[in-house]
């Protein structure tokens, strides 16, 4: 006996709940493995059976992302942890593309655990088909975190702004000079559309609110660290606790925060360091009084969402594997 999970010790798989036995199962020798780190002299202590799948996930194939070939879809095993055991032996036994018992299933279980499968997320190849883009270096080191975040931002501008080749294609060229990879990228082409969409003036306004904002996000950055699960109220507390210390709470990332403001400011009046400021403390002030009406695990594994709905808007707060709770997106709502 050379596995202990939570203080059990393990002699065969059987005795794992149902949920990791299929998790197991997804795994190309994934039972012969367990078998063997069973079997061997070293023991491995685990303080549950999320842990174990996960490092068994990691030693196995160098990563807790997986692609199911059956559905198809990639997933991180921290996603899949969230099924419940039905759920998950459902997605596991799913084998008919074209039966219309598994194509509702499959839609059933996209839509609760809100995952995008292989199909739905073509849409970013067919974005580039649609205007000719080529495939620029970010896309090949992209991660798949950053293709999810495209994929959203490429839904959003599809309902916000009137896309052509005349926009898009100038949209892509500078958000391309602007990023540093495909999460960034996705987020500045949004922020080109939206400054083309109530503006006539040359990109060079643009680069210069840019340079004038960005000193606001870069004071914005700052995150406390909290549980990695917290319930909508013990979230309420924590948002509360930051508030009351003299702090906003901020971005995710620069060009997360840099994109929200623009979402909800005016670009072309006023001063623009006012408004990004009014801003902020109205977000935050409804944040306090909110709270989280869901929360899930990223279909990427890195972050677990909590969404709010809020006055003609929608806010994405993550925390990370660290802790780290932030500000993902805040966008208005389009009709």
């Amino acid at each position: 006996m050379t596995i202990v999970v939570n203080n059990k010790e393990i002699e065969q798989l059987a005795q794992f709940s149902d949920k990791t036995q299929t998790l197991i199962q997804f795994l190309n020798q994934g039972k012969e493995s367990v078998n063997t780190l069973i079997q061997q002299s070293e023991i491995m202590r685990f303080s549950s059976e999320a842990q174990f799948i996960e490092q068994l996930y990691l030693g196995l194939m160098n990563s807790t992302l997986i692609y199911l070939h059956h559905i198809p879809i990639s997933i991180d095993v921290k996603k899949l942890l969230e099924l419940t055991t039905n759920d998950l032996r459902d997605l596991a036994t799913l084998s008919n593309r074209d039966s219309e018992k598994d194509k509702a299933i499959l839609a059933d279980l996209l839509t609760k655990y809100r995952l995008l499968d292989s199909t739905i997320l073509n849409k970013i190849a067919l974005f580039y088909r649609r205007y000719n883009l080529s495939y620029h270096a970010l896309g090949w080191s992209a991660s798949f975190k950053d293709q999810l975040n495209l994929y959203h931002v490429i839904c959003y501008c599809e309902r916000c702004y009137e896309l052509s080749n005349q926009t898009v294609i100038p949209a892509c060229q500078w958000a391309t000079q602007q990023a540093q990879n495909l999460s960034e990228f996705a987020r500045y082409l949004c922020i080109y559309l939206e400054w083309k969409k109530h503006s006539p003036s040359p990109i060079s306004a643009l680069n210069d609110a840019i340079t004038t904002l960005s000193p606001v996000v870069n004071a914005n950055l700052d995150s406390p660290v909290v549980t990695y699960e917290l319930q909508a109220i013990d979230l309420h507390n924590a948002i509360k606790q930051w508030h009351e210390s003299g702090k906003y709470l901020g971005f995710s990332s620069f060009s997360a925060g840099l994109l929200n403001i623009v979402l909800n400011i005016d670009l072309g009046k006023g001063d623009l360091v006012q408004a990004a400021n009014d801003y902020l403390e109205t977000l935050q002030h409804t944040l306090i009084n909110s709270l989280a009406k869901d929360s899930y695990v990223c279909q990427a594994g890195q972050y677990r969402h909590y969404l709010y709905d809020l006055y003609h808007s929608e806010a994405l707060l993550d925390v990370d594997s660290q802790g780290c709770l932030s500000v993902q997106n805040h966008w208005p709502l389009v009709a």
